[in-house]
């Protein structure tokens, strides 16, 4: 989703909630703070709020932050550009806020719920799968994503991105690194520096280890083909459960689900709900890649005690068949 930015001294933040759109502006005179605090319009001391403290020490100041959430049941992404920020801005305060009560939950402590950050720097020039293979350069964009628990229905609750400390980007560089395809070595320019004797074979090899590639890409890797992720979730302790939602983030993407749990009990003749979620592998946010991390939070009045949402997370380690994760 781009963002466009008519006026020099305005910066647009578009929020999507599960219901509505709601635009926010920062003005010149905020742009040139240390700090900034970024809220919607539904704020008010009768909503749960959750606040999001994101660190801006070490992340340039261009492209934008696309900040997504599930909380209570709800998503939300705010996109916010960074290019009107000034180099001494050193944080962001992002206020997310909703209804406590809705239909599928009651906000308790402790509730879970998880924020990621994407920063995308050139967001004009996102790759495709297909651009970032013929060049070889498909490389991991900065992120980060903290799951917590709800302290409070009546005060808001406070997260953390980008903390110094944080390794969940380096988790995701390094399943990455080590479980990537390895850049194709070409043996195609070996016939220059052979005798001219060996240029049949020497081209022969070459001819067979190329079809060899491209055939071996095109079962592996189909970029045609979605990024499936399986979220299992077991019930057998809530058999009097009506109704739950699941919902599955990867890459910025939020998918879900509202489940008749009494019919699906019917239906599948148990207690283990499952369902497929299936993700478009080029992204706003680049190509879903080995390593990338999922989300999942399954929410249900009935669910609490001990939490009306339960979220966990994985990493992506099959672009192929799906990627399974319980969720309770």
């Amino acid at each position: 989703m781009s963002i466009s930015v008519q006026k020099p001294v305005i910066v647009a933040l578009l929020i999507v909630g599960c219901c509505s759109l709601t635009f926010l502006t920062i003005d010149k005179a905020m742009a040139q703070g240390s700090e900034i605090h970024i809220k919607n319009n539904d704020a008010e001391k009768n909503k749960l709020e959750v606040i999001t403290n994101i660190n801006l020490q070490n992340i340039s100041k261009a492209g934008l932050l696309k900040v997504v959430g599930v909380i209570n049941g709800e998503d939300f992404v705010k996109n916010i550009p960074l290019d009107k920020l000034k180099d001494s801005t050193k944080k962001l305060k992002v206020t997310f806020s909703m209804d406590k009560d809705n239909d599928i939950n009651i906000a308790h402590k402790p509730d879970e719920f998880f924020v990621c950050a994407y920063h995308v720097e050139n967001p004009s020039n996102i790759k495709s799968v297909y651009f970032d293979k013929q060049n070889n350069d498909v490389t991991v964009d900065n992120f980060d994503c903290n799951e917590g628990d709800i302290q409070s229905t009546s005060s808001p609750t406070e997260s953390s991105l980008f903390k110094a400390k944080s390794q969940v980007y380096n988790k995701t560089a390094t399943y990455y690194n080590m479980h990537s395809k390895p850049k194709v070595i070409s043996f195609a320019t070996l016939a220059d520096s052979e005798n001219t004797t060996n240029t049949k074979s020497t081209d022969q090899i070459s001819y067979n280890l190329k079809q060899e590639e491209k055939t071996k890409n095109a079962k592996d890797d189909n970029t045609n083909k979605p990024v499936n992720v399986k979220i299992i979730v077991p019930m057998e302790d809530k058999k009097n459960a009506k109704k739950i939602k699941i919902m599955t983030m990867l890459k910025g993407q939020v998918k879900s689900e509202i489940v008749d749990v009494q019919k699906e009990f019917d239906k599948i003749g148990g207690y283990t709900i499952e369902r497929t979620f299936a993700f478009d592998r080029n992204t706003d946010l680049g190509p879903i890649q080995i390593g990338d991390r999922f989300h999942t939070c399954v929410i249900g009045k009935e669910l609490y005690p001990p939490e009306g949402s339960e979220c966990e997370k994985r990493l992506i380690k099959n672009l192929d068949k799906p990627n399974p994760l319980a969720a309770r």
